[in-house]
């Protein structure tokens, strides 16, 4: 079978199609990365948050019912 330029420009077009696909796959992996990243990023922000918030109203509470030793 003789190949025909219809063959040739199928064949590239089919290569440069697959390449943009591996492309997109990256941009998507790496995209998805970031996004795990951000996100976990967040929750440790609010649990750091949310722990400093907790503490120090257990260490107010025990101020002011005298629970804490005084320092001279």
């Amino acid at each position: 079978m003789r190949l025909r330029l219809v063959h040739i420009s199928a064949a590239l077009a089919a290569a440069v199609l697959l390449m943009i696909a591996f492309m997109a796959a990256g941009f998507a992996l790496v995209s998805l990365t970031a996004a795990v990243l951000a996100a976990a990023l967040v929750g440790w922000i609010a649990y750091r948050v949310a722990r400093n918030a907790l503490l120090r109203r257990r260490t107010a509470t025990a101020v002011s019912h005298g629970r804490q030793s005084s320092v001279p």
